[in-house]
Order: C-alpha cells, then sequence, then structure tokens
C-alpha cells in the first residue's frame, strides 16, 4: 500500500494534541511555494537517484500551492528511506506529520506521540551493510562469456527506478535475436528477474507497416528445467507467467549460472534453427513445441509471404489455428493476409533478394 505522510514549515508543535490541531489548521490551506519543500525534494533525489521522480506519487519536486506538503510515498521503497526523508527535512526546519502511526517529528530533533516528547533516534544500523547484489556486473561475469561465441552481445540499458534490464543481442540473416531479463528488488537483499525472449526479422517496409507491433515474434516458454528451482510465486496455471527469485550473492551467482546452462542447452537451439528465413520456415512446420516454441505473431505470415512459399493458403490456415489455440485475434491475421495479397503483393518471393 502506498505511505502518506505531511511536510509543513511553521508552525513547530511541541505536543502530539497541537500537532494534530495545527495539521487541520493548515491542511488544504493555499500559500505561495516553499522553497525548503524544493529544497528537501533535491536532496532525497541526489541521496536516491536510481528512484528518478518515482519515489512520490505526485509533486516530487515539493512545488505545490499550499502550507502542507502530502507525500504519497511510492510503493517498495527502500527500508532506510523513511528515516532519511525525515532526517533531510528536520535538518530543513521543516515538521514531518506522520497520522498513520501516530508520530510527528519536529527540529530538535523529536518524536512526538500521544504518550510522549522524546529525542528522536533511529535504530542503530547493523556493523556491516550487507554486500549489495551487482546484477549487471555479475551478469556480465556469467552470462556473457558462454554466449559471446555464438555472437551475442550484453547490453545494460540505464535503470528504470528500481527495475534494471539484462539484454543479450546478436545479429542474424534473418535479423536481431533479443533475451531481455528484467530485475526489480532490493539491491541490498534480492533480485526477482521475469524474461522475454523475441525475434525481429528483417522486412520490407510496407510489409512491417502491414504487421504492425507483430513485426517482432515473441517465445513462447512453458517450462525451465534448470531454473525451476528458483521459480517465486509460481502459478502452475499460468505457466508463462515466470519469475525468479534469489536472495544474496551467492544465490543470485547461482541463479545466473542455472540461466547460462538452460539459454545454451534449451533456448539456444531454437534461436539457432530460426537464424535464417528457410531455418525459421522449417521450424515452423513443427510448431507449437514444448516447452519452447514460436509464437503465431502476424510477422511469421509475412516471412512465408516474402519467401513465396507454395502453399502459402496451407501456412495460413494452420498460423490461424494456431492464434486460435493460443488465444490470439485470429482475425488480425485475417486482415493481414488480404493486406499482404493486394497491399504488399509486389513483395512476394523477393525476401532473399531485399535481405541480400
Amino acid at each position: 500500500m502506498s505511505y502518506v505522510v505531511h511536510i509543513w514549515e511553521e508552525p513547530s508543535p511541541a505536543t502530539w494534541a497541537e500537532a494534530q490541531a495545527v495539521f487541520q489548521r493548515l491542511v488544504d490551506r493555499s500559500a505561495p511555494r516553499n522553497p525548503r519543500f524544493a529544497e528537501l525534494a533535491r536532496r532525497i533525489q541526489a541521496a536516491w537517484p536510481d528512484l528518478a521522480d518515482e519515489w512520490t506519487l505526485d509533486a516530487p519536486d515539493g512545488a505545490v500551492d499550499e502550507a502542507v506538503w502530502s507525500l504519497g510515498l511510492e510503493r517498495g521503497l527502500p527500508e532506510t528511506f523513511y528515516p532519511r526523508l525525515i532526517d533531510a527535512a528536520l535538518a530543513l526546519g521543516l515538521t514531518v506529520h506522520d497520522e498513520q502511526t501516530g508520530e510527528c517529528f519536529v527540529p530538535g530533533p523529536w518524536r512526538l506521540s500521544q504518550a510522549a516528547r522524546q529525542p528522536l533516534a533511529w535504530p542503530t544500523a547493523p556493523a556491516q551493510a550487507p554486500a549489495l547484489l551487482d546484477v549487471q556486473g555479475r551478469a556480465r561475469a556469467l552470462l556473457l562469456p558462454p554466449l559471446a561465441p555464438h555472437g551475442f552481445e550484453l547490453e545494460t540499458p540505464p535503470s528504470r527506478g528500481r527495475m534494471v534490464r539484462t539484454v543479450l543481442r546478436r545479429s542474424t540473416p534473418l535479423g536481431r535475436q533479443c533475451i531481455e531479463i528484467a530485475w526489480t528488488g532490493d539491491a541490498a537483499s534480492h533480485h526477482d528477474a521475469t524474461m522475454v525472449c523475441s525475434m525481429e526479422p528483417i522486412l520490407p517496409g510496407p510489409v512491417a507497416k502491414i504487421c504492425g507491433a507483430q513485426s517482432i515474434i515473441d517465445l513462447k516458454i512453458l517450462d525451465t528445467p534448470q531454473l525451476n528451482g528458483f521459480l517465486y510465486g509460481f502459478v502452475p496455471a499460468q505457466p508463462t507467467s515466470r519469475e525468479y527469485r534469489a536472495s544474496g550473492r551467492a544465490r543470485l551467482d547461482a541463479l545466473l549460472s542455472a540461466l547460462a546452462d538452460w539459454l545454451l542447452q534449451e533456448l539456444l537451439p531454437v534461436l539457432d534453427r530460426c537464424k535464417t528465413l528457410e531455418g525459421f520456415l522449417a521450424n515452423e512446420q513443427g510448431e507449437p513445441r514444448h516447452p519452447i516454441s514460436v509464437k503465431p505473431y502476424l510477422a511469421n505470415l509475412a516471412l512465408a509471404h516474402c519467401a513465396g512459399v507454395p502453399d502459402l493458403d496451407g501456412h495460413f490456415d494452420k498460423l490461424m489455428e494456431r492464434r486460435r489455440q493460443a488465444r490470439l485475434n485470429p482475425g488480425q491475421m485475417d486482415q493481414a493476409y488480404e493486406g499482404l495479397r493486394t497491399q504488399a503483393g509486389e513483395f512476394f518471393g523477393c525476401f532473399k533478394e531485399a535481405s541480400a
């Protein structure tokens, strides 16, 4: 659940009852923007750069036209965030009012409650903080060496809030292939991983336009034997919704090592079969496969169309049936088929020439 605290500058109450009265008097009262609010926002963002503007649900820059700045704090913030926020606010002469805990924090520093007015003292931190989990560094050490000989390069895009992404990508004659692992969690304790594998074939412009977002072909993964010991909150009725948890450095390394084994033994043979147009179309003849299969997207039909397969109608019928089984809209396939035959007819059988 989200967490709300209220901040104001003056007056600074001396008791909990007085804090309640001041809050009721000031809340929702219009006031010029307070530069101390803006400075508090700046200090928080400087202390927690990975959180960017995601640490509060509204006004992360402190620009409010009211006497009270009410912060709806985002879910899943680190445990150390709340004390750091209060300490920074008190250092600026601000008051922090927390109705949910029945506490008010004022410069001094003091903690006000219904029971007493006490000096503010946070629990002493452990003598030695746990080592942070360097997901990207460990991925570079454990995933890249076994996959680089197969043409994969590692990309580590900038983090987005509490999410970091590890991307393995390679170019093939058919187009790019991508393995993306999204990590969320707390670098001091654990990380949860989800994975998406896809292919982005090279298509002529008008053909790609017909396919739209389905120019990228995802893989459907129903089982990951080497990784199942790391499954977290797994629901057997939804086998494609697989999330893996690693707690601590040793467990993270074990997960990444198991992931490397699974990629080499299970996923890479599928991707290798689909490196060329001929290989992709031959692979389509045996789909769907267990436990890893190529999803029946519009691009699958477009590749068959551009390759000039002799029985495009039969290919279309099979893809339509697979879409129904996968609960994908079969009407989209029908529209794409008509568009390929009419709007992109001149590209029939031209893929080899276009990609040569």
